[in-house]
């Protein structure tokens, strides 16, 4: 049983009954089944659903949001998710995946993931095992982890780096549904001027022997008011600011800018993941892709107060739905 708590609504967070499932618990590393490598989820029953049943349906409602087709290539390279608790940022981080797969069924994905922890250097790979979610295991393209490990100093075996980082893992489940015998490869990258370098060696990479691999980058935009910093201001002004704010952001992914990002997210604290957005655009612009096209955007106060009206909680955080093609 699962129920949402008004004091978590800024997050989206999830309140879990311990009994319901126990796949949210452990948050470790397993070995076993021949010391395959396998990361446990640590936001199952908080930022998603936690039992299999519950998982699966709630994935299921948030990929039936239609997705804008009408000014879309016919080839996407990847795209640009968000990654707050489902009930927030579910839904267009569904129609990012939506999109690439109907443009080609998605059979690998390069997730690159943001660095909520301080703790990445490098391009930060999970190379070996599998990603177990409520839907079962996601198991890693090691093909492909290991032309990638071979093709750059700039990326390293580090499967640690994502023991508590959230922003690739809220992600898998929507795959799954999508395709469950979809294969991933989780990087983190860090947000710094690396990330380009890091980004042009994945596409690289891509473009001489796995074309078909897609790349999707994790990343939350301004996080303003409530208990975040509120420079433009309280109530509808902060949030007018807080959406000019994101504008420069998603400008620069649709301009596919990518060695402005770290810059602008450093100057405007408008990305919590600028490393996998500079990313994501060097791979893409590697392999092809000219521009970015915004499929929605919307932040965190708007969907709080569409459910919750009265609530005055302030705060925003902004989400942007996005591929590159």
């Amino acid at each position: 049983m699962v129920s949402v708590m008004t004091s978590d609504l800024n997050r989206g967070i999830i309140q879990r009954d311990d009994t319901e499932n126990e796949l949210a618990s452990p948050r470790f590393f397993a070995m076993g089944r021949e010391s395959m490598n396998i990361r446990r989820p640590i936001r199952a029953g908080s930022f998603y659903e936690a039992s299999p049943t519950s998982c699966s349906q709630a994935a299921a409602k948030l990929l039936e949001a239609p997705t804008p087709t009408g000014d879309l290539p016919s080839r996407c390279y990847g795209g640009i998710v968000p990654h707050a608790g489902w009930m927030y940022s579910g839904r267009l981080a569904g129609m990012t995946l939506k999109a690439l797969h109907a443009a080609e069924p998605l059979e690998t994905v390069i997730f690159l993931g943001a660095d909520h922890t301080g703790s990445v250097v490098k391009g930060e790979v999970f190379d070996s095992g599998a990603w177990e979610t409520p839907l079962g295991e996601a198991k890693i393209n090691e093909e492909l982890t290991s032309a990638l490990l071979g093709a750059s100093e700039l990326l390293r075996s580090n499967p640690q780096a994502h023991a508590n980082e959230h922003s690739i893992e809220v992600q898998v489940p929507l795959l799954q549904m999508l395709n469950p015998n979809a294969r991933i490869v989780p990087i983190a990258v860090p947000p710094t001027d690396l990330a380009v370098e890091i980004g042009d060696a994945i596409g690289k990479v891509l473009g001489e022997g796995f074309p078909d691999v897609r790349i999707v980058g994790s990343t939350d935009l301004t996080h303003h008011g409530g208990h975040f910093p509120a420079p433009g201001g309280r109530g509808r002004q902060g949030i007018q600011w807080t959406v000019e704010n994101d504008r420069r952001m998603i400008d620069l992914m649709e301009r596919m800018a990518a060695e402005e990002i770290i810059a602008e997210a450093s100057a405007h604290s408008n990305a919590c993941g600028a490393g996998p957005i500079a990313a994501t655009v060097a791979a893409t612009r590697h392999m092809g892709a000219t521009r970015g096209y915004t499929l929605e955007y919307t932040n965190s106060y708007e969907i709080t107060h569409a459910m919750y009206p009265q609530n005055p909680d302030e705060t925003a955080v902004g989400y942007v739905a996005l591929v590159f093609g």
